[in-house]
């Protein structure tokens, strides 16, 4: 399969490979996040677990969209914005279930403020302020990741240990990804296969890490 031209963009070509790995991760949240809402026992999980699958979705869906098919210039910078706002709405929609359902109603409404402001403020960044270099991007979805830090103490009484060496492991796997993202290496074959797959790679061993915690939360 040939790589594919990139209408407006400057590096010419798509790697193959480009969109393929968030299009499969698509399908696994479906086939893991509907059963998850199933196992829901009251109002507060289902609103919660339903807003976490519901953001995954769309993450993974635009970012598959965006990726896969090649646009026009003017529809590829709508769905680059699309695809930067999504990644925001996945932060909060993972932090959604663990500040209602690990911690408690005061540092749990304190979370969720926090990070749908954090998310608010970044879908206006993406849509006005898409072009922003890619370091700079990086780093505002790791500092907003990272608010979850102030919470590990709570979350590790509630949770145990082991959850919270997972969400740490999942927010290294993110870390990683964004590093690459941000500093576009390592760029291996940009026919194929290159940072922006790193990248994503990246964020789908993060997301399952993460599902693994939220999971636990639904008994």
């Amino acid at each position: 399969m040939a790589a594919r031209k990139i209408p407006g963009n400057n590096t010419g070509m798509k790697p193959v490979l480009r969109g393929h790995f968030h299009q499969a991760m698509f399908f696994v949240v479906v086939g893991a996040g509907f059963p998850l809402i199933f196992r829901c026992h009251n109002f507060r999980e289902t609103v919660s677990i339903t807003i976490y699958v519901t953001c995954a979705l769309a993450m993974f869906g635009i970012s598959s969209l965006y990726h896969r098919i090649t646009w026009t210039p003017e529809k590829r910078l709508v769905w680059k914005k699309l695809d930067h706002a999504g990644i925001y709405l996945m932060i909060a929609g993972g932090f959604t279930p663990i500040a209602a359902l690990a911690l408690s109603p005061e540092s749990g409404k304190a979370l969720l403020i926090t990070i749908w402001i954090v998310t608010f403020v970044g879908i206006l960044q993406s849509i006005f302020f898409v072009n922003l270099p890619k370091y700079v991007s990086a780093l505002i979805y790791v500092i907003a990741g990272y608010l979850i830090l102030p919470y590990l103490g709570e979350i590790q009484t509630n949770l145990g240990s082991y959850n919270v060496f997972l969400i740490i492991l999942g927010g290294v796997a993110y870390s990683l990804g964004a590093i690459s993202y941000g500093l576009k290496r390592p760029v291996l074959n940009p026919k194929v296969f290159s940072y922006h797959e790193i990248f994503h790679i990246f964020v789908n061993i993060g997301a399952i890490i993460h599902f693994i915690v939220i999971n636990s939360l639904i008994k």
